[in-house]
């Protein structure tokens, strides 16, 4: 038998999901559709009513909805980071260089070094006990 948590998690699994598929089954009525409403608010009973009364037998689901979810979120977070990085970084970094160089390396000023010489003070424990 499982424990009153394993219970309580397959319950809230069931009764999440299963409004889920019935509120989009709503916004897809409302739209005007016809069947898919048929099949998400389907899909919503088969979960909400196990969700209520026998939640254990829910367990076969939620370990195959969660096994999808890690792979879609590994697809997800590549094609997320490769999009920001190649949309927004990139750019950002061609846009930068064409104005200035961020790290200063130019000794067009005369400069003899890229050395940047820094004053000495004193150090305080204090400001290495909390950093953030």
């Amino acid at each position: 038998m499982p424990a009153a948590a394993e219970k309580a998690e397959l319950r809230r699994f069931g009764l999440t999901v299963g409004a889920a598929f019935a509120v989009l089954g709503g916004i897809s009525w409302w739209r005007g559709h016809e069947v898919p409403p048929r099949v998400l608010w389907t899909l919503a009973a088969l979960l909400f009513v196990p969700g209520l009364l026998f939640p254990v037998a829910l367990a076969p689901v939620q370990r195959a909805w969660m096994a999808f979810a890690i792979v879609l979120g590994h697809v997800n977070t590549r094609i997320i980071l490769t999009l920001l990085y190649y949309l927004v970084v990139t750019p950002v970094g061609f846009v930068m260089r064409l104005f200035r160089d961020p790290l200063d390396r130019t000794l067009a000023d005369g400069r003899t070094s890229q050395w940047i010489a820094r004053e000495r003070t004193p150090v305080d424990p204090a400001r290495y006990e909390r950093q953030f």
